[in-house]
């Protein structure tokens, strides 16, 4: 789940959810390098066009990854930049997986549950919805 949702997302995502995320282009380092800047292109009749993140953390052996999201129409709802970390922890036979965002608005807004946060909630389960089943559909695929 771990190198599906935060190393190779970058081919899985574009195949899996093409009609969100048109591509994913790494257009600094690559999909394992800490300070790595990848740009997510959104399809067509999506509200958005594109964002830009930076690898921040990648911790294969703890199963930990965190980006920030530091330019793209996305943000231009009022926030500077987000941060995002992903956690899998081993349960049994398998997984605990923890998805985190932190806003950070720009001086004079408000954070609010609704609009990019909620947005960004159901993104969230979404993608990992969808991982989740074409792993489970494909146990070869990252074994």
């Amino acid at each position: 789940m771990f190198k599906a949702l935060c190393v190779d997302n970058h081919m899985l995502f574009p195949m899996l959810m093409g009609e969100s995320i048109k591509s994913i282009e790494f257009v600094q380092g690559d999909d394992v390098s800490v300070g790595s800047i990848r740009q997510l292109n959104f399809s067509e009749g999506i509200p958005y066009k594109y964002v830009r993140q930076r690898i921040d953390e990648l911790d294969a052996d703890k199963f930990y990854c965190k980006h920030t999201t530091f330019e793209g129409d996305v943000l231009n709802d009022g926030y500077k930049y987000v941060v995002a970390e992903t956690k899998i922890d081993p349960k049994g036979s398998g997984s605990i997986c923890k998805m985190t965002a932190h806003f950070h608005p720009l001086p004079g807004t408000e954070l609010e549950e609704k609009g990019v946060i909620k947005l960004s909630q159901e993104n969230m389960k979404i993608i990992f919805k969808v991982v989740e089943e074409y792993l489970l559909a494909n146990p070869q695929a990252y074994a």
